[in-house]
């Protein structure tokens, strides 16, 4: 990966000296304790260029293997019909909508029907229109509860909804913990939503289904809707999930309650981020449940049409019509046991192995380490500190040496000590040079 910039492969310009950096930061305006992702990638383009150097990128969550033949064949058909000059129905194609049904009782073992799945442009916009569902469903339940560390955006997103919003750290309540923990915020605090990622942005940690049955035990209980974020579906490489109809099933709150949202993502599991398509699975019995404080908000009671017609069509008349095409295709053919997307994306626990003994190797430890009583997988993320060092200084630090990551601190997380690792763009053939950075960058700072 080079973002368009040429590999120099140079390593003798590290560290970049602290008034270079210094500089970018007068030019740019960008306020070095308070970094967006974007800044952070933006900053990297700059210093790699000022200071000539190359870097390795591990601060934005992108996928690097291609799409699936599939896809493209599938949206090329879609293009020589004439799709692209359509509006696509805003609630999802039949094909996509049928497609996602047998899917989700493929893999997940949940059954629903072809109306409770509705496209979206990507898990993101379907996590913005749960979040805005969530708070307004209850007048005064207007609080999220995430179960952090957390995808950042989603933060903005209540943010910019007017929503509040509260946490519980993960990596301090696990198992019965985090049911009691969760149990004290429902009774403290006007929760109307839960959302979590599994496996977690960043931690990679996954919830076990006891604690799935336990969310959901809690969200039906006190009418909170619970926002499942499946964007890493089946990329917990520990078990293999890539068996349609056959155990091990993937984990979700799908199994166990009635008022949830499950997203699924075709960025990560499928290699498909571009044109942004996602699919939101609403439970069968939510779907037809009516909320007056929904029709208040958006003139409908019913909570699958205020999601899709309330939400969806009002943000962004539905999503792109050739890619959900596209994606149903994947999605048959991986019920069908013709596409082994899970295999294809294993290649990202392969990488993080490799990424993770080198910065143990050079005097980094893994902040997340333990997932339950199991060592935590290798998958799109790892989460790493250095002695001495607080999550931000150590990602400035970092940025001097070639090497761009976000802080722990950014994903909600309160292990401000660590850094937030992305694999994903880091190839074999990367090693060499990542050990040659992390090497000097060991050898300024003991």
């Amino acid at each position: 990966m080079n973002f368009g910039l040429k590999r120099l492969n140079l390593t003798k310009n590290i560290p970049v000296s602290k008034k270079v950096l210094n500089e970018i930061f007068d030019e740019t305006g960008f306020d070095k304790n308070n970094l967006s992702i974007r800044e952070t990638n933006r900053l990297a383009t700059i210093i790699s260029k000022k200071g000539n150097i190359d870097f390795i990128r591990m601060e934005m969550g992108i996928p690097n293997i291609p799409p699936s033949d599939i896809a493209k064949e599938a949206e090329k058909e879609a293009i020589d019909k004439g799709m692209q000059g359509f509006y696509p129905p805003f609630d999802g194609i039949p094909e996509l909508k049928s497609a996602g049904s047998e899917f989700v009782k493929a893999f997940l073992d949940v059954k629903v029907e072809a109306e409770n799945v509705i496209p979206t442009c990507g898990s993101l916009q379907g996590g913005y229109i749960s979040q805005a569902l969530a708070g307004k469903m209850h007048p005064g339940k207007d609080t999220i509860l995430y179960l952090d560390p957390t995808f950042p955006v989603t933060r903005y997103q209540a943010k910019f909804l007017g929503l509040n919003s509260t946490g519980i750290e993960l990596y301090d309540n696990r198992g019965k913990e985090l049911i009691k923990a969760i149990n004290k915020k429902v009774e403290n605090e006007n929760i109307g939503g839960i959302l979590w990622s599994s496996p977690n942005n960043p931690s990679w940690s996954c919830l076990t289904e006891s604690e799935l049955k336990g969310i959901a035990e809690i969200c039906d209980m006190n009418n909170i809707l619970a926002i499942e974020d499946l964007a890493y579906l089946g990329m917990d490489f520990r078990k293999d999930y890539s068996q349609p109809y056959q155990k091990p099933y993937i984990p979700t709150i799908g199994k166990f309650g009635t008022k949830w949202v499950t997203l699924i993502s075709a960025s990560k599991a499928f290699s498909f981020p571009g044109p942004r398509c996602g699919l939101a699975i609403i439970s069968p019995k939510l779907d037809k449940m009516e909320f007056e404080g929904l029709d208040d908000f958006c003139g409908r009671k019913r909570f699958g049409h205020a999601f899709a017609l309330g939400g969806l069509y009002v943000t962004t008349s539905g999503t792109s019509h050739t890619a959900q095409f596209a994606l149903a295709k994947m999605l048959k053919a991986s019920t069908e046991g013709k596409f082994n997307f899970i295999k294809i994306t294993s290649a990202y626990g392969e990488r993080a192995k490799h990424v993770r003994k080198l910065f143990l190797k050079y005097g980094f430890k893994q902040v997340y380490e333990k997932d339950m009583d199991e060592t935590v997988g290798d998958g799109f993320y790892l989460t790493m500190s250095y002695p001495n060092f607080d999550g931000n200084n150590l990602m400035l630090e970092l940025m001097r040496y070639g090497i761009s990551t976000i802080t722990l601190k950014s994903t909600g997380s309160n292990r401000h000590e660590g850094l937030r690792v992305c694999i994903s763009f880091v190839n074999l053939k990367d090693m060499p040079l990542l050990e040659d950075k992390l090497k000097k960058f060991m050898e300024n700072n003991t």
